[in-house]
């Protein structure tokens, strides 16, 4: 293979990995769907990139959804909102999958493409663009069963049609702006078993204790925080 044609793969590579990662703030969390379908959570990595906690998903299965939320020390944990809409977010982003599992298989077979002609390549990304239209298409007749606003839409839209790699995280990034939809808690008990709750407590708690450790005692945010903090395990139990 042409040395050209390396610098292209990892490029698409790099550019897959570059616009999946995420990077947390101190007051998020991602839940993300199991191979197996059960569901689980990360605050992200103790290594920090500009402040913030990097997370990597599963790189190897974009057909598998996300849900990146926040919680608020300012929120009264007792009168959390009801949960509406997450059922069906799930079944719409659900069905938005197998369309990303359709463009991975096209771009599993560039490394062979790129062995072959120059009309080969062009047919490919003839069929490759066909397939990221059918996808987006897809994901725009599903937003209002997962909640996708029209410059929600336009955004992701944009990225995988202007940058084709970027199609992988359709189904990914239909869960990055849900924040205004669902709240942790609510949804920790919808989609996590008792032994990740806890853990999500833990991990919440430890979070808190050090914004705690940062304020003045004796300050109103630090008896926010201290509040908070002796909310937060009954609220996740």
């Amino acid at each position: 293979m042409p040395l050209q044609s390396w610098w292209l793969l990892a490029g698409v590579v790099g550019m897959y990995v570059y616009d999946a990662t995420l990077l947390l703030y101190h007051n998020e969390v991602v839940f993300f769907e199991r191979r197996d379908g059960t569901w689980s959570f990360s605050v992200g990595s103790e290594f920090e990139l500009a402040g913030r906690h990097v997370y990597v998903p599963a790189l190897l299965a974009p057909h598998r959804a996300v849900l990146r939320l926040r919680w608020s020390s300012a929120q009264t944990l007792s009168a959390s909102r009801p949960l509406r809409g997450l059922r069906a977010w799930r079944v719409g982003v659900s069905a938005s999958a197998w369309p990303v599992m359709l463009l991975v298989m096209v771009f599993a077979a560039l490394p062979v493409v790129l062995f072959n002609s120059v009309l080969v390549l062009l047919g490919w990304m003839i069929v490759l663009y066909a397939v990221i239209v059918f996808a987006v298409l897809r994901v725009w007749r599903l937003r209002k069963v997962t909640g996708i606003g029209g410059k929600e839409f336009t955004g992701i839209a944009s990225d995988a049609l202007l940058c084709a790699p970027y199609s992988l995280d359709l189904v990914r990034k239909q869960g990055l702006r849900a924040a205004e939809s669902f709240d942790v808690v609510s949804t920790a008990h919808r989609l996590l078993d008792a032994s990740e709750r806890l853990r999500l407590s833990a991990s919440i708690r430890a979070k808190v204790q050090r914004q705690m450790d940062i304020e003045e005692t004796g300050s109103e945010r630090h008896a926010q925080l201290t509040t908070y903090l002796q909310q937060i395990e009954g609220a996740l139990a």
